[in-house]
């Protein structure tokens, strides 16, 4: 993953997800080495993207704010997605914290429009073969390979 600490996505580069309640048990991910994958948690192979409503662009809105574009953005996002899971998304140096919400068999391109209406600079996609970052507008992409644990397994 090529992101200078000057980068406006050096925070999403760093990113740990914890995803609550996927039916494959809870997972812990956080990216690795470009190329470096774990073990494919899920029985299938489809794309899992990582949505959130929260602090659109660089605003800062309070906990009630968040949550209430929350509940909209999971209620958008429902009837188009195979599986909805609570997650939420740590960056280990700042502290920030962003929930949102772990969502599979939905396409990359609408999980983008998703995050563009919530105001989000980019989402995440986890596939078997890599860990990104992607843009909402502009096409941005930010590979990195990944890695997966149960939560209290360690890192």
């Amino acid at each position: 993953m090529v992101v200078g600490s000057g980068d406006p996505w050096a925070s999403y580069s760093r990113t740990v997800v914890e995803i609550v309640g996927s039916g494959v048990g809870d997972l812990v991910v956080r990216p690795a080495q470009p190329g470096q994958v774990g073990e494919w948690p899920w029985p299938s192979p489809d794309p899992v993207h990582i949505l959130t409503a929260w602090d659109p662009r660089a605003e800062r809105l309070g906990e009630a704010e968040n949550r209430r574009r929350q509940a909209e953005l999971e209620a958008d996002v429902r009837p188009m997605a195979g599986g909805i899971w609570w997650a939420v998304g740590f960056d280990p140096v700042s502290g920030h914290r962003e929930e949102g919400v772990a969502v599979r068999r939905i396409r990359e391109a609408e999980a983008l429009a998703l995050g563009a209406r919530y105001g989000q600079d980019a989402i995440f996609a986890w596939t078997p073969q890599e860990w990104a970052i992607v843009a909402c507008d502009g096409g941005r992409r930010v590979v990195s390979g990944w890695s997966v644990t149960r939560p209290g397994s360690g890192p």
